[in-house]
Parts: structure tokens; C-alpha cells; sequence
């Protein structure tokens, strides 16, 4: 068998037969930049964002296509190098089902403080305050000091992504991650979101430990492949 769709919707079920509900096809793919999709029997491939030309790939069969610059692979083989692409990164990708819950996080605005702690902290944070992103930073104060912080995002492909989830070195172990975590989720919830995704570097055991305490559930590891430097 082997199909192919520039439907958007189609390409979207073919990653729920595989994956089931909120894929992470469906977080990564940007409906308005859609490039099409490809199936066999076992494998996908869908071109996530034609204009950036970046795509996803998944299945025993999974590579990236000739016409693709950067790219997804779950549950890569290819180590280093995958055709002409190189490595960059190796992460792990979790979605939980928002719901109500017994923990009210404030929205925090001061944007410096903010950054201060993401630059104390968590320098290698994904999303810093200005990114046109952000839907609200949520966060977590001992006296006039922000502690803890996570940012409630919205991405291109429509869906609602935790991220920058930081702690302050001298107030780690204490559980604010959590915390925030499930004021994150509950606001959500009241918001009238359904899902919520994440990322996190697939070394990270510390932060995967809070994420699936906190409910979220491993959905897929990526390695992140792109045209070499220079």
C-alpha cells in the first residue's frame, strides 16, 4: 500500500491511526503551510511546513524525503547522519488532556523577572518573554521573588504547548514544578483547551519525572536532523 494526500484532514488521520488522538503530527504541522503526505502499510511522512520545507517521519520505513532541510524522525536508526542531513538534537515529545484541578497559579507579567530567572536558571530555555507565542507566563513568587515559571504557548499548527518550565536553583526539590505544571493544566482547562503538548531533551530525566507526574504521557522521541553548518 502507499498514499498519498495534500488533504490536511486526511494526512491528519492517517497520524491518529498510528498514534491516536492529538498527535504529535497534529502539534508540529502548520494547517495553513501543509505540504502534503505519504503512507505505506506501517510508515508516514508528511511535510509539516512546506514554506520552511521541514517534515515528520515515522514508521519501521521513516527517512527523510529529498526535498526536505530539517526534519523529525521518530524513534530514529539513522544515528549521526540521515542522507544529507546531520543530528542536531534528540528529544522526547508528551500530551496530556487538560482537566480541572485544585491548584490556582497566577499569571505573572513582570517580564524581567521573568528573564532573570530563565537567565540564572534555565539559559537554554525554548521561549523567552517578546516571543509572539506566549499565550500567558504563569509562575510562582517566594516574597518579591519569581521562584518558579512556565509558559502557556500557542504554536503555528493551532496547539497549546507548556514551555520554559524553570526553577530556581535554590528552591529546586520543593515541588514548585509541579505546581506550576498543574496550574498550567488547569488553567488551560478553564480556557477551553484539550490538549496540551510539550518537549524535553530526551536526557532530561529530571524534568520528564515532574512531566509525568503531573499526568503528561510520552507520545514519541525525536531525533532532529538538518542540513549540516556551513
Amino acid at each position: 500500500m502507499r498514499e498519498t494526500t495534500d488533504d490536511v484532514e486526511i494526512a491528519f488521520d492517517w497520524a491518529a491511526e498510528l498514534f491516536g488522538e492529538a498527535s504529535p503530527f497534529h502539534f508540529f504541522t502548520d494547517p495553513e503551510r501543509f505540504g502534503g503526505a505519504l503512507r505505506t502499510s506501517d510508515s508516514i511522512w508528511m511535510t509539516a511546513n512546506r514554506e520552511e520545507s521541514f517534515g515528520m517521519s515515522s514508521g519501521p520505513d521513516a527517512s527523510p524525503l529529498p526535498e526536505w532541510r530539517t526534519c523529525l524522525i521518530i524513534d530514529s536508526m539513522f544515528g549521526e547522519h540521515a542522507g544529507p542531513l546531520a543530528r542536531q538534537s534528540q528529544w522526547d515529545f508528551y500530551t496530556r488532556r487538560t482537566q480541572s484541578l485544585d491548584e490556582d497559579v497566577p499569571v505573572v507579567t513582570d517580564a524581567t523577572a521573568i528573564t532573570e530567572l530563565l537567565e540564572r536558571d534555565a539559559p537554554r530555555s525554548s521561549v523567552w518573554p517578546g516571543s509572539d507565542t506566549v499565550v500567558d507566563w504563569f509562575g510562582i513568587s517566594e516574597g518579591p521573588r519569581l521562584v518558579a515559571v512556565a509558559a502557556l504557548t500557542r504554536w503555528r499548527s493551532g496547539q497549546f504547548v507548556v514551555s520554559s518550565v524553570a526553577t530556581a536553583a535554590d528552591f529546586r526539590g520543593r515541588g514548585l514544578a509541579r505546581r506550576v505544571m498543574r496550574g498550567v493544566i488547569a488553567a488551560a482547562n478553564a480556557r477551553g483547551i484539550e490538549w496540551l503538548g510539550l518537549g524535553v531533551a530526551h536526557a532530561n530525566v529530571v524534568a520528564q519525572g515532574v512531566y509525568r507526574d503531573t499526568g503528561f504521557v510520552e507520545r514519541a522521541r525525536f531525533s532532529r536532523y538538518g542540513l549540516p553548518e556551513g
